[in-house]
């Protein structure tokens, strides 16, 4: 098994009141989650935004609710927060997802990047 270290995603935008699977675990990968950069857009409000680890559904991306959900941060307006584990989350099964909810309101955007390690 090679092991690539790397951004594991593009820059994701993620819209007001939704929720993006920025992970999605292949056939075959395991994925080592090693920090989650959230910027917030909006120059003038704070932004909360939640980080969940979504099991599969049959294989399938799952969907996120409050028993996947592992932090709850603030974002200040124009600022950037870095989600930093002491040790990487590791998602091993076809389908898990690491899935971030931006609860901010109509027009409140954040950009999120991953980094981490991907073995397959």
């Amino acid at each position: 098994m090679a092991l690539a270290r790397t951004d594991l995603t593009p820059v994701y935008q993620v819209g007001a009141a939704s929720t993006v699977g920025v992970v999605t675990v292949g056939s075959g990968q395991t994925v080592f989650i090693k920090s989650v950069l959230i910027h917030n857009l909006n120059l003038s409000t704070d932004q909360n935004v939640k980080v969940h680890v979504v099991p599969n559904s049959s294989g399938s991306a799952g969907s996120s609710s409050s028993i996947t959900q592992i932090a709850r941060v603030g974002v200040a307006t124009a600022d950037t927060f870095f989600f930093e584990p002491a040790y990487p989350i590791v998602l091993r099964n076809n389908g898990d997802t690491l899935q971030i909810q931006n609860e901010g309101s109509t027009t409140d955007s954040i950009n999120v990047l991953v980094t981490g390690d991907l073995e397959t």
